[in-house]
């Protein structure tokens, strides 16, 4: 019997390390490198503070396009650089 499991775990493990850790850490070094200003989200900074995604929230107008869910986000509800606590 343990000549079966013992295999089996041991390549559970392999697999686990290479598709676990090695292959999202080598996907995400090559995407730092090569698409440094995308990478990362498309981050919004206001006054050197992070404020959100430039990429949330567009306001669509093409008649194609299904409706986008409202924000709380500046006067049109749809700023992505607006920023309100509660």
């Amino acid at each position: 019997m343990w000549q079966q499991l013992l295999p089996a775990f041991r390549m559970t493990l392999l697999m686990t390390v290479l598709t676990g850790l090695l292959y999202p850490a080598a996907i995400t070094g090559i995407c730092q490198l090569l698409f440094r200003d995308r990478a990362n989200g498309s981050i919004v900074s206001v006054n050197g503070q992070e404020a959100g995604s430039s990429l949330i929230g567009q306001n669509f107008t093409k008649p194609g396009y299904f409706h986008p869910r409202p924000s709380n986000a500046g006067s049109t509800g749809y700023e992505g650089t607006a920023v309100r606590w509660i």
